[in-house]
């Protein structure tokens, strides 16, 4: 290295390390949405705690508490064994969270055949749900056909469908800011 490289070597050094330090301890925070709820205080008091005199407790994020998650997995893995124990090729199935920031569930699937399907729904972790299902035809009057659920077991119905597009929707039982406690509801339409 040349005398006039040797002089401006800690500059160029520093320049260079500038940017690294500046970026290794920033952590992004991005805040809640008002309708965006967290886990009930209750279990997120120890995810949040820090130490020292002055510290709060910082609130936790959705999905943060491993607590709930495990619940969460555990209720899948029965409302799955609930759904499944109708016999026959589900026409539609689908499952969602109750309760938590990202809750419910709405989809719908192609009739090929028009004939009499049977509605299973089933809740699991809650006191109750409503499930919706219908068909809706241009000039006929829109009347979904609601299961409402006490999550003690699987409710039935068989329904009559036409060719065309079945919906099915869970309709959640409270407002958009009840606590995450791992509830789940789900339906399948068999033939």
């Amino acid at each position: 290295m040349g005398t006039e490289n040797r002089r401006h070597w800690p500059s160029r050094a520093l320049c260079l390390l500038i940017p690294l330090a500046g970026t290794s301890g920033c952590v992004y925070d991005y805040p809640e949405t008002a309708d965006t709820v967290t886990a009930r205080p209750a279990d997120s008091a120890a995810a949040g705690r820090t130490t020292g005199p002055e510290s709060k407790p910082s609130p936790a994020r959705p999905y943060d508490d491993l607590r709930i998650l495990a619940r969460e997995a555990e209720n899948y893995a029965e409302l799955d064994r609930l759904l499944n124990t109708v016999p026959g090729p589900a026409l539609l199935t689908e499952v969602g969270p109750l309760d938590g920031p990202l809750r419910g569930f709405g989809t719908m699937e192609k009739v090929q055949a028009a004939g009499d399907y049977t509605v299973t729904a089933a809740c699991v972790g809650a006191s109750g749900a409503t499930v919706s299902v219908g068909q809706e035809f241009p000039g006929a009057p829109f009347q979904p056909v609601e299961l409402a659920l006490d999550c003690s077991g699987t409710t039935s119905q068989v329904i009559s469908l036409q060719q065309g597009y079945v919906f099915a929707h869970l309709r959640l039982p409270g407002p958009g800011d009840t606590p995450w406690t791992g509830a789940v509801g789900g339906v399948r339409v068999t033939r």
